[in-house]
């Protein structure tokens, strides 16, 4: 990373006003409903790069669970997985599968209701949009300070370049790898790559 790099995003809005409903496209079904559909590229990719780490029973979160066929996957072996999602069809169909050791949250990551409902503390925490649906600088960060307070520490963020290329709306908020080793000046992190496309943020905030 060059040393006066600066992230596109850094020219995005501080704050977008909105604090009682951060985030974009929340009333957009096309965005936001998929628990019908296939699971992505992006997320297969961190799905097989967790599945080469010791994540057996260990505590993962999964922001945006989508048709949960993660924990389809990973719960049976998992201590536990606890998912976030905007869609109320998400939480049902999750809530169908009766899946044991997986609880599914109607929560906005950006949003500061975080800190009040979620009670573990996570080893993993799996997120392949960080900033697809970010509205501004300060919920994108308040994001981040959620997920890093919900983590143990060495506990890491996994998240896949596909996704970070995509947004709903601002161009900006299309993240490189460099724009995450950024965040160490801003964070208490360590960002390393898992493989071609997988990254990860480890938290190094001890408690």
């Amino acid at each position: 990373m060059m040393p006066d790099y600066r992230s596109p995003y850094e020219t995005c809005p501080d704050v977008c006003g909105n604090l009682e409903r951060p985030g974009v496209a929340l009333d957009m079904p096309l965005w936001i409903e998929h628990s019908h559909l296939d699971t992505t590229v992006d997320q297969l990719r961190i799905e097989e790069a967790l599945n080469e780490m010791e994540w057996r029973g260990r505590h993962i979160l999964h922001v945006g669970v989508g048709n949960s066929r993660f924990a389809e996957r990973f719960a049976p072996e998992a201590a536990l997985v606890d998912g976030l999602t905007v869609c109320q069809s998400e939480v049902a169909r999750a809530q169908s599968l009766g899946i044991p050791n997986y609880t599914v949250y109607f929560l906005n990551k950006y949003g500061r209701e975080f800190g009040l409902t979620l009670k573990n503390r996570y080893d993993f925490v799996i997120d392949n949009n960080l900033a697809s649906y970010a509205c501004c600088k300060y919920h994108f960060y308040r994001m981040l300070d959620n997920y890093l307070w919900a983590m143990k520490p060495g506990g890491r963020i996994l998240t896949d370049q596909r996704g970070m290329d995509f947004t709903v709306e601002e161009k900006r908020w299309i993240l490189s790898y460099q724009d995450l080793e950024a965040l160490e000046k801003k964070f208490p992190v360590r960002v390393s790559r898992v493989t071609g496309t997988v990254y990860a943020i480890a938290s190094e905030v001890t408690r």
